[in-house]
């Protein structure tokens, strides 16, 4: 006879519908903003669940593609510090600085929602290689 016993381990609501063989534009959706989330590449988020990672490729371009044309890259004013810099004297509000994988990145007051949203996007972009 064999006894079944409940897991401690809760699945996301998103993975079983994620496990079927074709995505919906739903549940696309869903596996993108739970990764976006997470953060970290594409394959190792995708390893963790057990699942294709060219789907997810493949969901994010295509989204990418309705959201309008993405902007060319171009190169943007960047400031290279020692980690260990000091944050001493800076008001409050100033600047917010972002690290993800090892990159760090520093927005300063006054940068505009694009300009952020493209360095995110290339920052995002060298870590799923």
């Amino acid at each position: 006879m064999t006894t079944h016993t409940a897991t401690t381990k809760t699945e996301p609501a998103w993975l079983a519908a994620a496990r079927q063989p074709r995505w919906t534009p739903e549940v696309a959706a869903e596996v993108v903003r739970a990764w976006e989330a997470e953060g970290g590449t594409q394959s190792a988020f995708m390893r963790k669940y057990g699942l294709p990672r060219e789907r997810l490729r493949f969901w994010t371009r295509r989204r990418e593609g309705k959201e309008g044309a993405r902007t060319a890259m171009s190169f943007v004013p960047v400031e290279v510090a020692p980690a260990e810099r000091s944050e001493a004297g800076r008001e409050p509000g100033e600047a917010v600085q972002v690290e993800v994988g090892g990159v760090r990145v520093r927005v300063e007051a006054g940068a505009s929602q694009e300009l952020v949203a493209r360095v995110l996007r290339a920052v995002k972009e060298v870590q799923g290689c």
